[in-house]
């Protein structure tokens, strides 16, 4: 268990790097991510195969995703920590959709805190919402939410995370003179909420990622790379066979403030670990270098 003095000795050397080369201590380090939902069929099948294949297709990082009741696919934290540091993959957020935290009027905040403890065990730095339903995404809805993000997040800075949040299409659908993405995005602290851009999603809604980096700088420190097939359906695809200019977006990857980038594919036309591969080698010899 870490004691209060280990956790104000980690916190110094933090402190120090900072003040020594800021620029480098968050620079985007060019690893390359993916969220596990991206090979949710298989993970339900046999989780630990999944995550082996992940490995060995390139990627060192996996946005977790299937939080229940303190488990993931019936493993405990400690044993999804375990097999994660088998293969020598890091995960430095994970998609949590807890409906008291977003929804209930009266929250005691006892879900959050045990999803604090169980993040410290996977190494997070960010816990993601990762969705609102449609029976609240009204301005009143979206407050609440900000509201909420801006407390997990301070609770969570004490233990070295923060909270954030992942967008889908509906976030840009008008609310009155403004959108819901907006809302969040303008009642929340940056040092206690990130956001997770969903790059498929915004091109989805119509919207310009790089404007919306423009708008807000340093906000968007996650990515879901993530690419649109030019047909009618605008299903996702595999990296580099869509219609995303993923180049031109990565340029701007200091204004986004980007820290970590994770592929996505929801639709396949062949094996998944197939795609995964092929979005891997084409991130890595065409966008990151």
């Amino acid at each position: 268990m870490n004691t209060r003095r280990e956790f104000i000795k980690r916190s110094s050397v933090l402190g120090a790097g900072l003040l020594m080369n800021p620029p480098e201590l968050f620079k985007y380090k060019k690893q390359i991510g993916i969220q596990l939902y991206t090979v949710r069929n298989e993970v339900f099948k046999d989780l630990a195969n999944s995550i082996a294949k992940i490995a060995e297709a390139g990627y060192t990082e996996v946005e977790l995703f299937g939080y229940n009741n303190r488990k993931f696919f019936g493993k405990t934290i400690s044993e999804m920590a375990g097999l994660l540091k088998k293969h020598n993959l890091k995960s430095p957020s994970g998609h949590y959709g807890l409906a008291d935290m977003m929804h209930s009027e009266n929250y005691n905040w006892d879900t959050w805190k045990f999803l604090i403890e169980d993040a410290r065990i996977l190494g997070h730095k960010y816990l993601v919402i990762p969705y609102l339903d449609d029976k609240h995404r009204t301005a009143d809805d979206y407050k609440r939410l900000a509201d909420r993000l801006n407390k997990g997040g301070e609770l969570a800075r004490k233990a070295g995370m923060c909270s954030g949040y992942h967008n889908h299409q509906f976030e840009f659908d008008p609310i009155g003179s403004t959108n819901g993405y907006e809302i969040l995005l303008n009642n929340t602290e940056k040092k206690n909420v990130e956001f997770e851009m969903d790059i498929y999603w915004v091109k989805y809604a119509d919207q310009d990622p790089i404007a919306w980096m423009k708008r807000y700088p340093g906000r968007f420190t996650m990515w879901h790379v993530k690419d649109l097939d030019p047909t009618p359906e605008k299903h996702t695809t595999i990296v580099g066979q869509g219609v995303i200019d993923f180049k031109k977006i990565y340029e701007q990857r200091k204004l986004s403030g980007l820290q970590y980038l994770y592929v996505e594919q929801e639709q396949y036309d062949k094996p998944v670990f197939e795609c995964i591969k092929e979005s891997y080698d084409y991130i890595k010899k065409n966008i990151v270098g």
